[in-house]
């Protein structure tokens, strides 16, 4: 006589079958709790930047003036100006911390100087469709705060914040 297969929870660990509803293991004694909050967190983090609802991205020409850009930035109330080629491909931005860095000294030669000059070049960049994840760990590893989103052609079509990660975690992880 064949004995019936039991209805219970495989340990982690080491791989022995345990009574359904067991909190640890009888064999090893592992947790067999699965912490859902963590799981939320990681399903989160994987979740396409779409779902971060990417903002339009600010941007100008190559040609445009640093008072132009500080303009944008203070009109936009935006923390980034995506700076884009002749094709529109995205060549560069310009953050506000390129404000505080960069400008010192040349804000009443503003309207002559070419954002070229101060713009970081070719940014770092993602696809809408890329995990959040991949953005999180671009700002961790390089202190990026803002990521600009391309499509195919290399044209910008979105930016996503570090805030924007913050707040769809703080309410996806609640909400889920």
């Amino acid at each position: 006589m064949t004995e019936a297969p039991m209805d219970g929870i495989e340990c982690p660990a080491c791989g022995h079958e345990n009574i359904s509803g067991a909190d640890t293991c009888e064999e090893c004694g592992a947790t067999l709790v699965v912490d859902q909050t963590e799981d939320r967190e990681t399903a989160a983090l994987q979740s396409s930047l779409l779902r971060l609802g990417p903002r339009h991205p600010e941007s100008v020409d190559l040609t445009a003036t640093l008072a132009d850009v500080i303009g944008k930035l203070q009109k936009r109330n935006v923390g980034c100006v995506l700076v884009t080629g002749h094709g529109e491909e995205l060549v560069g931005i310009f953050t506000e911390r390129d404000v505080l860095y960069r400008v010192a000294g040349l804000i009443d030669r503003a309207a002559s100087i070419p954002v070229e000059s101060l713009m970081t070049p070719k940014p770092s960049t993602l696809r809408p469709s890329d995990p959040i994840s991949h953005a999180l760990h671009l700002m961790a590893v390089h202190g990026f705060r803002h990521i600009p989103l391309i499509d195919d052609d290399g044209r910008p079509v979105g930016v996503v914040s570090l805030r924007d990660i913050i707040r769809f975690m703080s309410q996806g992880v609640a909400v889920a």
